[in-house]
């Protein structure tokens, strides 16, 4: 019995040295991010043919971004980050305006992050990786003839950043990211599409909790 006892003790003690072991390697963060547009790319003349819509836009917005990160070596770091905003996307042809979408968007975005050489005031990153958009229209749109529908576009991400410690488990990261991806149509691609693909600059800063 005695023996039991003891083999469960040393179980139990074990259990919670390997998980704060892995928790001691993750963190968490929350902040703001902004969603920027900078320039969509260009596309054929018989691209163009295909659809009405020969521009297309989106407003800046600012959003919510949550995250957690875990540090799997002494350079490398795995992060999951998921974005919350809405702005509308904006479409023409040469001679007039076609379609405004108001749009919620989410961004699931995994990223690989590679830690640069750091001091105890100053942690450089760089990252690379990919995910996806999702769409999400509400009622605002116009003209009401054509009904927008929810969609996801892939995205391929990559950035740079820095956390700066403020205490032994907070810190303050101040990240850039750049998102390709492509324009959404809202499943109407004869009337809202260009099928181009857009740059958008992330900037953000946000507070991390390190367990």
């Amino acid at each position: 019995m005695k023996f039991k006892l003891i083999l469960v003790t040393v179980l139990a003690f074990g259990c919670m040295a390997h998980a704060q072991g892995i928790l001691s390697n993750l963190s968490v963060d929350a902040g703001l991010q902004g969603i920027f547009p900078a320039s969509t790319f260009d596309k054929s003349a018989a691209e163009f043919s295909a659809t009405s819509a020969t521009t297309q836009a989106t407003t800046n917005s600012v959003g919510a971004v949550f995250g957690a990160r875990y540090d799997f070596g002494r350079h490398s770091a795995f992060d999951a980050a998921v974005t919350i905003n809405r702005n509308s996307e904006l479409f023409e042809n040469a001679n007039q305006f076609l379609a405004r979408v108001q749009t919620n968007n989410t961004e699931f975005i995994g990223t690989y992050i590679f830690r640069l050489p750091s001091n105890a005031h100053i942690k450089p990153f760089s990252l690379v990786g990919g995910g996806m958009v999702h769409f999400s229209p509400n009622n605002d749109y116009s003209p009401q003839n054509s009904i927008p529908s929810s969609e996801t576009k892939p995205a391929f991400a990559y950035g740079f950043g820095s956390d700066f410690p403020v205490s032994d488990h907070f810190s303050i990261r101040v990240q850039y990211r750049g998102l390709i991806r492509g324009e959404p149509d809202f499943k109407l691609s004869g009337v809202f599409g260009t099928g181009l693909k857009t740059h958008v600059a992330e900037p953000s800063i946000q507070v991390v909790y390190h367990f």
